[in-house]
């Protein structure tokens, strides 16, 4: 039975950790000629290489190795005598050394030069590995191959020597191995937008993605060149790349890969930072203005019950007016309309290398229901505010929509909507001495969500407080464009808008700090922020 915990990752890892060296040893005594060793010890570790590729998993992988090796060797040995036979009649066995002693072979082997064949077999062009593969492995004529890939036998017999002769010489070069400034581990990702199909969250779970898209960010990258950088062997690097490419994550160019979204590094992220701090006093003072001379038109609506304090509705008005000033300053892109994808999905992807900021700044907005009747609930990265009481599941959220919407009464519950009652009384919403429901987070239906942007519109501050998102994002768009490579410079606003977000939180910190603004005395019972669209 063979061991399924074994991948070909990990049996072509502990090959060409533990085996390599071993095989030259092999090949040495078989040969007695060094090049003639390092050939042969190549042609047994590309059908070994190969065949862990293609799927096979060896019940002994010891055995395995060496059953391959011995019958490479038999082949090698039988060409060679082919061949000196017609020239000079030599028997085989005259190339066939005496074992000698362990440490007259370690004098003859160069262990750089051992280090230096584990390194290339990993890096075989696919062009030229298949018809090594063809003529070495599978034995077949020169003219079979050349029926096979469609060419000349001519041009087989070009590409046959090209491939040894690039074998030797990336054995002669100096490679430069480069090091990222960060690690997979130090990247987080967000996306936006409709998934339905697990895209991109589904190819981004394990290592060798992360990496391969670290190194390709900002850097267009050749397969080999991406080979070389991660220590991957190439046929598991065409595969991941191919993967990634299908799933719009890497663009090609040429020959050449590039991430197709924008990874920000910690400097760039400090910059960001730095640029969005720079004026959020000045927004702040706006917004606390604008809200001091509003409230009341804004409670006229009917948004918020009358147990539900003005400092309730501050904390969702503060960032609801950021989103909306951010939508505002471009209308060419926006993380609702995210970049459309190949296979007809809109979402939109970004990393982050985590980097420690002056203050937090993730302040993000969740939501669970139908478009006309949907839970809304920002998620505030401070104060302990991330979860509060929680957020209603799906059924839950509908159940809370349609007792606002109706008006109901808990008598009219039937016995399942009175099961998933017992979970949003108290938090989102309660009933009163006679069984009459009541919200407890704020409501936006007849129009009163765009009455408020009437309002804020039409407020004195408003062309102040533009003109200062503006500025943040024209400083941004120049810095990312330092940044990014040209591929990205079209689809920028996407993720200028992602960043200007931040300014949610940083409002409310200066409010806080000004003690204009009061965090719940217990988060763990509170829904700041919460609310109901309905439509």
């Amino acid at each position: 039975m063979q061991d399924a915990r074994n991948s070909p990752y990990d049996l072509i890892k502990e090959f060409t950790e533990n085996y390599v060296e071993k095989l030259f040893y092999f090949s040495l005594k078989k040969t007695g000629n060094n090049a003639e060793a390092e050939d042969l010890t190549q042609d047994i570790a590309l059908q070994i290489i190969i065949a862990f590729n293609k799927g096979t998993i060896p019940i002994n992988l010891s055995a395995y190795i060496w059953q391959i090796a011995r019958n490479r060797y038999s082949v090698w040995a039988k060409e060679k005598h082919k061949n000196y036979k017609a020239v000079t009649g030599t028997d085989i066995s005259d190339y066939e050394i005496e074992d000698g002693s362990k440490s007259v072979l370690d004098e003859m082997i160069d262990s750089m030069q051992l280090a230096l064949l584990r390194r290339e077999l990993a890096f075989i062009k696919k062009d030229y590995r298949s018809i090594l593969v063809a003529y070495y492995i599978e034995n077949k004529s020169i003219k079979e191959i050349a029926d096979i890939v469609s060419l000349s036998q001519n041009a087989v017999k070009q590409k046959l020597f090209r491939a040894r002769q690039l074998l030797k010489e990336g054995m002669d070069m100096a490679r430069e191995f480069g090091k990222r400034s960060y690690k997979p581990e130090g990247i987080i990702f967000a996306a936006s937008g409709s998934q339905p199909t697990g895209l991109p969250w589904n190819v981004v779970q394990r290592k060798i993605p992360k990496n391969i898209l670290l190194q390709a960010n900002n850097n267009p990258s050749t397969l080999e060149e991406l080979s070389i950088e991660l220590g991957i062997a190439l046929p598991y690097m065409e595969e991941e790349v191919e993967i990634l490419h299908k799933a719009t994550l890497l663009e090609k160019h040429g020959d050449k890969y590039i991430t197709n979204f924008f990874i920000l590094d910690k400097e760039c992220l400090l910059e960001v930072y730095n640029i969005l701090r720079s004026e959020a006093l000045e927004r702040s003072k706006l917004l606390n203005e604008f809200m001091d001379e509003k409230m009341s038109d804004i409670r006229a609506l009917g948004i918020a019950e009358a147990h539900i304090e003005d400092n309730a509705i501050r904390w969702w008005l503060i960032p609801d007016c950021i989103d909306r000033l951010i939508e505002n300053t471009s209308k060419e892109q926006t993380i609702y309309t995210p970049p459309k994808r190949a296979n007809g999905e809109c979402w939109g992807f970004v990393g982050y290398e985590m980097v420690d900021l002056p203050e937090a700044t993730m302040c993000g907005h969740n939501g669970s229901g139908q478009p006309d009747s949907r839970f809304w609930a920002y998620k505030y990265g401070s104060y302990s505010m991330d979860e509060q009481c929680g957020e209603p599941a799906y059924e839950e959220a509908m159940l809370l929509c349609d007792c606002i919407r109706n008006r109901r009464n808990t008598a009219t519950l039937s016995d399942s909507e009175k099961l998933i009652w017992k979970y949003i009384d108290g938090k989102y919403i309660h009933a009163d001495e006679n069984g009459n429901t009541v919200p407890d987070i704020l409501v936006f239906e007849n129009g009163s969500y765009e009455k408020i942007n009437r309002i804020f519109k039409e407020h004195r501050n408003y062309g102040k407080l533009l003109q200062n998102t503006t500025r943040a994002y024209n400083a941004i768009e120049a810095l990312f464009k330092k940044y990014s490579h040209r591929v990205l410079h079209d689809s920028l606003g996407y993720y200028i808008k992602m960043e200007m977000y931040a300014m949610r939180l940083m409002a409310i910190h200066d409010l806080v700090d000004q003690k204009l603004l009061f965090p719940p005395e217990d988060t763990s019972k509170s829904t700041y922020g919460m609310h109901v669209m309905l439509k």
